[in-house]
């Protein structure tokens, strides 16, 4: 897979179903090839069609892009995640409308895999946000989960960007940056400006470790959800600043409050 890999939803290949994962839901693969270290897939339920997430040796992650679902008996709108940890299995039931679910999942478990065995639920009004201070940026984020887990270690949080113009080739270099870890971003609303293109909903980003990258948003705004398979290290700028990716969200937000499957 190359450093910087961009996948767009008309271009992402329907498959037979997403590893771990069974149900009539349509399946759409964005990664998921032995050359991709983290998997993504995207599935389409229709109302009354059940996603099934099997025991599996691999934490997969769920986000309710579009539509609602309910799972263990707890209704997860728009906006809403979850954790299978390995060991357990859960099944995702549609509701009245049509939803479509991200999975994310490492393509192996870690050398070192922490003890597994439970099912968390975050449904999105107990999502945690930092408000953006006045006169900043006005960029605000969300976290999912952070890697802070005694049983496992999976990263997701969002963040939301004012509409803009294109910045001057100078000012875009000082959001030059990369990440210790192998990330995917994936665009929820609004656009994401790579260089000169434009990619509006739907897009996902497959980002190698420590690849230097940068973008900004577009003049819809940018929405997305960030997903790593571990606990981010320190985020590098190509300037030479660096600042702690963890300590930069436990600063703003705190612990969301999961709801566990017994």
């Amino acid at each position: 897979m190359p450093k910087i890999s961009v996948m767009t939803l008309d271009k992402a290949q329907p498959v037979a179903a997403a590893e771990g994962c069974s149900g009539p839901a349509r399946v759409l693969a964005y990664y998921d090839d032995e050359k991709s270290p983290l998997h993504l897939h995207i599935h389409e339920i229709a109302p009354g069609e059940v996603l099934r997430i099997a025991e599996s040796d691999t934490d997969r992650l769920a986000y309710v892009w579009r539509g609602s679902v309910e799972a263990g008996g707890v209704a997860l709108a728009a906006g809403s995640s979850l954790i299978v940890e390995h060991g357990r299995s859960l099944e995702i039931m549609d509701g009245k409308e049509a939803a479509q679910i991200l999975t994310f999942a490492a393509a192996h478990p870690p050398v070192e895999p922490r003890s597994g065995g439970h099912v968390h639920l975050l449904p999105a009004d107990r999502v945690t946000r930092a408000v953006p201070d006045a006169g900043s940026s006005g960029v605000s984020g969300g976290m999912h989960f952070a890697s802070d887990c005694p049983t496992c270690e999976i990263w997701l949080h969002e963040n939301h960007f004012p509409g803009m113009e294109a910045l001057p080739a100078e000012d875009q270099q000082r959001g030059v940056h990369s990440h210790s870890e192998d990330e995917i971003i994936f665009v929820t609303a609004g656009q994401i400006r790579l260089g000169a293109k434009l990619y509006g909903p739907g897009t996902a980003l497959a980002i190698a470790a420590d690849t230097l990258y940068s973008f900004t948003a577009g003049p819809e705004g940018l929405s997305f959800v960030n997903f790593r398979s571990g606990k981010p290290g320190d985020i590098q700028f190509a300037n030479g600043m660096s600042i702690s990716e963890t300590g930069y969200w436990q600063e703003r937000v705190q612990r969301p409050e999961y709801l566990e499957l017994a």
